[in-house]
């Protein structure tokens, strides 16, 4: 089995063709062998009957004389009532083995006499007198010939066909796989010369034409994944790069610097440690939502749940600033409703469309984030203030490591929040879009689709992990307040 698995496709496909092929007209050489058989030994058991008929004619017409001697070549025998042989030209090897013959049979035998085989047919005919036999017997030798040579010309005729068969097949199995060899040598010319070339695609709508469009569609999606590879490598490495040196020419302050202002080179170093920190997770947790796995279902209450969290930690990053923080969602949700996003994932999301908004207000504003359910959605909306995104710039904010400039205060991000925020809901087969306020400031929206999973408590619980405990639910349908800096 082995050594048949170590041969090629075509190769067990004829092996396969030739054995149904030699299995079937072997199956027809057999039935054909048994049929001429068949007909041999009756058209001999007729002759032999034909043969005995003029002695049954004369004996029924003239019982005291049996009638004239056997023709040539005819082996007969008559015997009257009283079983003396009146006529013979049997041969003597079958008189002697004459016991052998049953009288009493009315149908062909076999009888074996010497080095030869003899078909025998017994007619007995009744008269007045007792009861006349008739035995006609006939040399089997030419019919044996005659059946050998049509077994040898089945044998070689049949065994002719199959191989032509087995040859067929070849050559059809060899032009069927003829266009998968062509991909094959067209895949290894792709990746000796690395060219941006697919797999041709030939017109017919057969199976290869759709493996070809199936590894097509693979090619691109792996080099757009390898793309986006080299792009966050290139970009990582870009917007590491700053704070590294930053971080390191502090170090090397502290180490030869003024030692009085260590303080505040502890605190500048503290500063590119946790945008170090921010970035990396910020990574990770890109990486996280680029693997494709499964998301574990929440519930419209731990995702409304969170927004209070994200709220709250919000809250707390501008408390030194007058920005004005809202959490609006109706009196009534279905919070048992499943969702499809993790509740960990919703918080980092809202999380990072607050800081983009905080950004933007730059120390004076107002953001609001709303929340609302249809029977197949939850919407969530945060809104700002701020001076909104150019209408150019719009078309790459989802883009990593895309940033505006200052135009709404992003000289301190990273540029993947948006990006974040897009694969998660991607992740979920939801959306996120940006947009414009009339006046001024930016609306983010996120729908994120109900899912007919109930989720697993024990498995959302792990999600979040026991350093991100849920906050009690929110009673109140708008939470406000306002932190007001010195």
């Amino acid at each position: 089995m082995k050594a048949l698995n170590r041969l090629s496709i075509r190769a067990r496909i004829t092996m396969g063709t030739l054995l149904l092929a030699a299995l079937f007209f072997g199956s027809v050489a057999l039935v054909v062998r048994q049929q001429v058989e068949g007909i041999m030994q009756n058209a001999a058991f007729e002759v032999l009957q034909s043969d005995a008929t003029p002695f049954e004619t004369a004996i029924r017409q003239e019982p005291n004389e049996p009638g004239d001697n056997p023709g040539e070549g005819q082996l007969v025998a008559v015997i009257d009532p009283a079983g003396t042989t009146q006529t013979s030209t049997l041969p003597a090897a079958i008189t002697s083995n004459m016991a052998l013959i049953d009288l009493a049979s009315t149908g062909p035998q076999q009888l074996v006499a010497g080095d030869a085989t003899y078909l025998v047919a017994v007619e007995t005919v009744e008269t007045g007198a007792g009861d006349w036999t008739i035995i006609s017997a006939r040399n089997q030798h030419e019919s044996a010939l005659v059946f050998t040579n049509l077994t040898t010309g089945l044998t070689l005729g049949l065994g002719a066909l199959t191989l032509l068969f087995g040859a067929v097949s070849w050559r059809l199995t060899g032009a069927a796989l003829r266009p998968v060899t062509q991909l094959r040598r067209s895949a290894e010319a792709i990746v000796a010369s690395g060219t941006e070339e697919l797999l041709p695609v030939g017109p017919a709508k057969d199976e290869i034409n759709d493996l070809a469009t199936t590894l097509n569609s693979l090619i691109d999606n792996l080099r757009a994944s390898a793309a986006r590879e080299r792009q966050m490598v290139s970009d990582a490495s870009h917007e590491l790069r700053t704070p590294l040196a930053v971080l390191q020419a502090q170090l090397e302050l502290l180490r030869t610097g003024d030692r009085s202002s260590i303080d505040s080179d502890i605190v500048a170093a503290e500063r590119a440690t946790l945008r170090l920190t921010e970035l990396v997770e910020s990574l990770l947790e890109l990486s996280r939502l680029d693997a494709g796995r499964p998301p574990t279902p929440a519930t419209v209450g731990a995702l409304v749940d969170e927004a209070g969290e994200a709220i709250d930690r919000a809250r707390l990053r501008a408390m030194s600033d007058d920005v004005k923080i809202d959490l609006i969602m109706p009196d009534h949700t279905d919070r048992a409703a499943p969702i499809a996003m993790p509740a960990l994932v919703y918080g980092r999301v809202l999380d990072n469309l607050l800081s983009n908004a905080l950004r933007a207000v730059d120390g004076k504003g107002q953001i609001t984030a709303t929340i609302r359910q249809d029977p197949s959605h939850l919407i969530t909306v945060v809104t700002d203030n701020g001076p909104g995104i150019g209408p150019e710039f719009l078309r790459h904010a989802f883009d990593r490591f895309s940033q505006e400039g200052n135009v709404r205060g992003t000289a301190n991000g990273s540029g993947l929040g948006l990006a974040i925020a897009a694969a998660a809901a991607d992740s979920v087969n939801g959306t996120v879009t940006l947009e414009n306020a009339a006046n001024s400031g930016l609306i983010v929206r996120l729908t994120i689709p109900v899912t007919r999973e109930r989720p697993d408590p024990l498995r959302e619980n792990l999600e979040v992990g026991p350093n991100n405990v849920t906050a009690p639910a929110l009673e109140s349908s708008s939470l406000s307040r306002t932190r007001t800096g010195s």
